[in-house]
């Protein structure tokens, strides 16, 4: 399945390419330069992430699938944990993301081969690095999702031999060793001349071992935790920001809360369903009918009560734009007698994919300028101080958790043993919400069946695609 996407996405520069960027032998540098761009396309790509929130948040208590009628039927059985093979969105997170390692496998092979001569303006060594962060990024995705997959290292031709599933430690090996290979070779942020200008949005160092906690987390290698994240934190780049809300705004883009995150713009050529270069998911968030937007995804009333018990404020009112809100501000901009909100089911919109009139792109939705937040320093305090509490550093575990609690104007976390990894766990929660967190952190830390209605066992894994399947005769 992964052959037939290998060239299917375009790729977009500032700049007319110079001749078109194909497989195989790299002859300029102009050449390299899209090559590696194609592979960072799919990360750009709705059906690569918006997986990111109909599985991590909708398949959980933050959020419901809503939109249309027939949108919201669509996940009917998928909320109830009960998870056809044949599912449109688990193939989109399938084969898209198989699309990116697939090109990520191209540049690689065709980079090694390249001759260093023609590399004058751009890394040659860390290009691939990059390549292969991007490919343990999506094998990621993969394991989190379907546990063991499918484990290609080189590039699919059309006659490739098809291979079994691996089992999900086999596949983890692979990630820990591209991002080791990365982390040895990409500058840091404080490195790279003209960082945000000429560079942000590409991957530094400083993401590698952010993603390094992430993965090791996944896995209980706690220790290895700790490590990628001191690493981190000796780098001294990156900082929390003082208001919550800013860093998911416009303006807040590469701030110095933000570790990693992809440029999105609106494109004057390609604005299509499936090839643009904005943030789709604006556009499937927004109030239906009031706005453009598609209204998929809603916040619950139970994320709601979540903020309201905790007493946080500060988050709620970043994470949560309630309908009456959302009237108020387009009828603020626009004048009264705007069309009704229709298909609403919960009362609430996910704030952190709404931007207001004057921000959004109302003439081409689908390319809003909006950057897709993947890591940020939020995440890895949290994964060092689940790490910590887990190693018997329960001191160190309170620091960072609190730091975050701090932030969001909470009294300090005193709690020890078990009741401070639930703590955690909630913080996550809080901190987290809508940002495709809540489905996978309460599967791995084992709470789902107390916390998910209609929770089954075996609900922590989706199934492979149906058509993989048929194709492998279900090896």
């Amino acid at each position: 399945l992964a052959a037939l996407y290998i060239f299917s996405s375009c790729v977009d520069l500032d700049k007319e390419p110079l001749g078109s960027a194909v497989a195989g032998k790299i002859e300029n540098e102009k050449q390299a330069l899209l090559r590696l761009v194609a592979v960072y396309s799919d990360m750009k790509d709705f059906r690569y992430t918006w997986s990111m929130m109909c599985f991590g948040e909708v398949l959980s208590d933050n959020a419901t699938y809503s939109g249309s009628d027939n949108d919201a039927a669509t996940f009917t059985l998928m909320e109830d944990y009960q998870y056809p093979a044949d599912h449109s969105e688990i193939l989109n997170k399938y084969s898209q993301t198989y699309q990116c390692i697939n090109k990520a496998n191209l540049v690689i092979r065709d980079f090694t081969d390249a001759d260093d001569n023609i590399f004058n303006e751009y890394n040659k060594e860390h290009m691939i690095a990059e390549a292969k962060f991007i490919r343990a990024h999506s094998y990621f995705e993969l394991v989190k999702t379907f546990g063991g997959v499918p484990l290609y290292a080189s590039v699919l031709e059309l006659d490739h031999e098809r291979l079994g599933r691996s089992t999900a430690e086999e596949v983890y090996a692979a990630i820990e060793k591209d991002l080791e290979e990365a982390a040895a070779v990409l500058p840091s942020k404080s490195a790279v001349k003209n960082y945000l200008t000429d560079y942000a949005g590409r991957i530094t160092k400083g993401a590698v071992y952010a993603m390094q906690t992430r993965v090791y987390l996944y896995q209980k290698k706690y220790d290895k935790v700790k490590e990628a994240a001191k690493k981190l934190f000796d780098l001294n780049e990156y900082s929390l920001v003082d208001d919550y809300e800013y860093q998911f705004l416009i303006a807040g883009e590469h701030c110095s809360e933000s570790i990693l995150e992809v440029n999105m713009y609106n494109s004057p050529t390609q604005s299509s369903w499936n090839v643009n270069n904005g943030n789709r998911h604006v556009l499937m968030s927004m109030p239906r009918n009031l706005t453009i937007g598609f209204g998929c995804a809603q916040p619950t009333a139970e994320l709601a009560a979540a903020y309201d018990k905790a007493g946080d404020v500060v988050r709620k009112k970043a994470t949560l734009l309630s309908s009456e809100e959302a009237v108020k501000i387009e009828e603020e901009a626009k004048g009264s007698g705007l069309p009704a909100i229709t298909s609403d089911r919960t009362g609430f919109y996910n704030r952190k994919l709404y931007l207001k009139p004057g921000e959004r792109v109302d003439s081409r939705g689908n390319n809003q300028p909006l950057n897709h937040k993947l890591i940020r320093l939020a995440a890895v305090y949290m994964n060092y101080a689940e790490a910590c509490a887990l190693t018997s550093n329960e001191a160190e575990a309170r620091t960072y958790l609190n730091l975050i609690r701090k932030r969001a104007e909470l009294p300090e976390i005193t709690s020890t043993g078990d009741k401070l990894f639930e703590d955690i766990i909630n913080e996550r929660h809080l901190e987290f919400g809508l940002e495709g967190f809540r489905f996978f952190d309460v599967v791995r830390a084992g709470f789902a069946p107390k916390l998910f209605k209609n929770f089954k066992s075996g609900a922590e894994l989706l199934p492979i695609p149906q058509v993989e399947i048929d194709i492998s005769k279900g090896e």
